[in-house]
């Protein structure tokens, strides 16, 4: 009886070291869930900018507004950067803070 139970904790004991052995690899490999989720909402905020966008410029396209359309494009093209190029953004606003200042 006793050497049954000393058999079984030493059985217990080798696999929970040889299991340790085995997921210490994968426990130290970083997880890029972060990045993941990051790239998910770029990509949903894309097509929400682009829609919103689209549905701002059917009333102006359909009353041939010139001066609407400039508008909207031009807000598209601003908003746009902020959205999709901040870091060159960033640089063209520091750019002329330095000039002007």
């Amino acid at each position: 009886m006793m050497k049954i139970r000393i058999l079984r904790v030493g059985i217990a004991l080798l696999a929970a070291v040889l299991s340790l052995a085995v997921a210490d690899p994968a426990l130290a490999q970083t997880s890029n869930l972060g990045e993941k989720v990051g790239n998910e909402v770029e990509a949903l905020a894309t097509g929400l900018f682009l829609g919103v966008a689209a549905l701002v410029a059917i009333p102006v396209l359909s009353r041939r507004d010139v001066n609407g359309g400039l508008v909207v494009a031009l807000l598209v093209l601003i908003l746009g950067g902020f959205i999709f190029a901040p870091d060159a953004v960033k640089s063209v606003i520091d750019d002329l803070w330095q000039s002007v200042a």
